[in-house]
């Protein structure tokens, strides 16, 4: 007997922690992100997710209801800095730097609560068709991975500090979302899409 309820409550804290995990991308870790309007999925409070359930806790026979927060916010950002270099001496210094480094894929998804996020052919997409009942445009179909190398050339004049780093452009997606199985609620969080559609390296030089 001692057994079993050890068994059942294994499988509740199991359960427990699977609900409230988070799935996050690599772009919640850049450096700055800056959007438009709204505000990012994991910046969401309580108070907010309490007022968006509100819009999916509509019981449904089957399948998802989705509601969207902010629908292609454009936004801007600074991923990393790849050099910061600067001369405090009294000459002009000659720098010349070199990088190779690969370019990940332009779409990240995150997501809270129990919706999932899954891996199918090299790219992400949401658990139990998540994808399909966003409805989204096509450009949210791209996926891919790219290497760059480069080198640069330039000088530093004294008092100076020169800054390389990548500053990008994108749109955000996201919202909450829940998945009915015959009227029964299963699934239940929020949801996050996160597309790149402009990416380069910037060159700053400012005075110390």
């Amino acid at each position: 007997m001692k057994k079993l309820s050890g068994l059942i409550l294994f499988i509740i804290v199991f359960s427990c922690i699977r609900f409230n995990s988070d799935a996050s991308s690599n772009y919640q870790n850049y450096e700055s992100v800056t959007m438009t309007s709204g505000k990012l999925l994991e910046n969401f409070s309580n108070d907010d997710y309490k007022s968006y359930y509100k819009k999916v806790d509509k019981r449904k026979f089957m399948g998802w209801r989705v509601y969207k927060v902010n629908s292609n916010i454009k936004m801007t950002y600074i991923s990393e800095t790849l050099f910061s270099y600067y001369n405090d001496g009294y000459t002009a210094i000659d720098y010349t730097y070199k990088l190779d480094r690969k370019v990940s894929s332009k779409l990240a998804l995150s997501a809270s609560g129990s919706i999932g996020i899954k891996f199918s052919k090299d790219k992400q997409i949401f658990k139990n068709n998540l994808d399909g009942s966003l409805k989204l445009s096509a450009d949210y179909s791209v996926s891919s991975e790219d290497k760059e190398s480069y080198e640069i050339n330039l000088k530093v004049d004294p008092g100076t500090q020169v800054d390389l780093y990548v500053y990008g452009e994108g749109k955000i997606t996201n919202g909450v979302a829940s998945k009915y199985f015959f009227w029964i609620r299963g699934d239940r969080g929020g949801y996050e899409i996160f597309l790149v559609t402009t990416q380069y390296q910037r060159l700053e030089k400012k005075k110390i």
